[in-house]
């Protein structure tokens, strides 16, 4: 929680001081004086970004040190509960808590205090942010998209010239939720009793593994917030034994892992040129399919267009994929105004947040991308799906599992999979975990896993391709 608002510190300084001193770098030579103006520009600019990683690294270690106070009650309520009720999986998750809270506290304090290398991390995040601008602004000027006109309007609403970068968009994140007293038209048996005893594997959903009280695989758990009269395994028999027993309802994930996601998401966002506005919407969920997502093949295609089908699907109402795309009749001649239709939801991106993953629970999250995008690394295309959006589901510990939402919005602008575990983009299923710059990452510029300056360029390469020129000159969205 607390990183969010010392970003909001540093965002505040870069859209309000220091892109004014890169506007000021930029500007014609005084020959008279050696160019005195750029070398004063450049000093300023060398300090602001000085005094903004002091500031910044100050809060997030006292905020470090209020997570660490609070990991330590939570967490240790865990191990304690966990020991008197022989419950292992919460002493474990108490421990890991504590483990990362306190890794958290430990190397901040050493990327500042001990060997403040994090400065690197802090000029590296403004040159880039700097050099993107001006790569965002080549794009504008060569595209033959845009009038003159049109051209304008889009640097306005953008920030290319100040008052801050970055594509303005309101995110939709819906956290999925069930109800025990919700009955489907026409039955008189609660869904969640019904949907529990289904005798099809394949549509069966277990009521105990929906509330994290049993798993397939230890290390693929998912810890849903259960609110009402459920508190264990016995509780959940004598509900699906008398219906009327019991009421509650099952959230996806509690909210402060859910803010925690939604926080990262607009963090790291806006390092790729993102600046997010989430609506937050919990939705109550009435189908088998949308509470265990239909994801049971191996072919990525057919994943990435299950998630198209889902979100179709009411309560979320997106539309189809468009024919003439890999996910609809690849074949044949594309729609056109269904096409259009699609592309207008480029500007209305969206995550869901599921509970599970028909027999591939070891994934955390897919996503389709409308239009094909080529990989940085590795060769290879991504996309031409037809359709945007993503799905994830809760996975632990958290301060892993937290940059899942993030990296399935990466693929949504044309991301593919890259090797490091320093990076949002890592897959380690069908990439390596290991790249040179993970160790000074973690240990010195950041701690956290990044988009690379490249990565951007290739976002905004899908942006200036893709989106209506509409969508690129509305600045109407306000930040917070």
């Amino acid at each position: 929680m607390a990183q969010k608002y010392c970003h909001q510190i540093g965002e505040w300084v870069e859209d309000n001081v220091s892109q004014q001193v890169e506007q000021c770098v930029k500007r014609k030579c005084k020959w008279w004086c050696a160019c005195c103006n750029k070398w004063f520009c450049s000093l300023v600019w060398v300090i602001v970004t000085i005094v903004k990683w002091v500031v910044k690294s100050v809060c997030e270690i006292l905020g470090d040190f209020f997570d660490l106070l609070i990991a330590i009650i939570k967490g240790g309520w865990d191990i304690i509960a966990g020991i008197f009720t022989w419950d292992w999986s919460r002493i474990w998750d108490g421990f890991l808590k504590i483990v990362g809270a306190a890794g958290g506290l430990i190397g901040d304090i050493i990327r500042t205090v001990i060997l403040p290398c994090g400065l690197y991390g802090a000029f590296r995040e403004s040159a880039n942010k700097w050099r993107l601008i001006s790569y965002a602004e080549d794009l504008i000027d060569k595209s033959s998209r845009f009038t003159d006109d049109d051209r304008s309007q889009i640097k306005e609403a953008l920030g290319i010239n100040g008052g801050g970068f970055g594509l303005r968009l309101t995110l939709t994140s819906y956290r999925g939720f069930v109800r025990s007293d919700f009955t489907e038209p026409g039955e008189t048996i609660p869904a969640l009793v019904r949907w529990n005893n289904e005798t099809n594997p394949a549509m069966r959903v277990d009521l105990k593994k929906l509330a994290g009280f049993r798993w397939d695989n230890f290390l693929q758990r998912s810890k849903p917030e259960i609110r009402g009269d459920v508190s264990s395994e016995s509780d959940i028999d004598s509900y699906l034994n008398n219906p009327s027993s019991k009421r509650f309802s099952i959230y996806a994930m509690s909210d402060s892992a859910l803010i925690d996601r939604v926080h990262n998401i607009q963090i790291k966002g806006d390092t790729i040129g993102l600046k997010l506005v989430v609506d937050l919407q919990d939705v109550l969920l009435t189908e088998p399919t949308q509470v265990q997502a239909v994801i049971t093949k191996t072919d990525k295609l057919q994943n990435s267009c299950e998630v198209i089908n889902l979100l179709a699907e009411n309560p979320f109402n997106r539309e189809p994929a468009v024919r003439g795309f890999k996910c609809n009749h690849p074949n044949d001649p594309k729609d056109i105004t269904a096409e259009e239709r699609a592309r207008y939801l480029l500007c209305q991106p969206v995550i869901f947040a599921t509970f599970r993953f028909q027999a591939h629970d070891s994934y955390t999250g897919y996503a389709a991308c409308m239009y094909s995008s080529t990989c940085l690394e590795g060769g290879g295309t991504l996309g031409n799906h037809g359709g945007t959006g993503a799905i994830y589901r809760h996975g632990l510990p958290d301060w892993a599992r937290t940059w899942v939402p993030i990296h399935e919005l990466g693929h949504t602008f044309g991301l593919c999979h890259v090797d490091g575990l320093d990076r949002i983009m890592v897959n380690p299923k069908d990439r390596s975990w290991w790249s040179g710059w993970l160790v000074p990452e973690y240990l010195c510029f950041s701690g956290e896993p990044q988009f690379t300056h490249d990565e951007a360029k290739k976002v905004w390469d899908y942006i200036i391709a893709h989106f209506p020129t509409d969508c690129l000159a509305n600045r109407r969205i306000e930040l917070t």
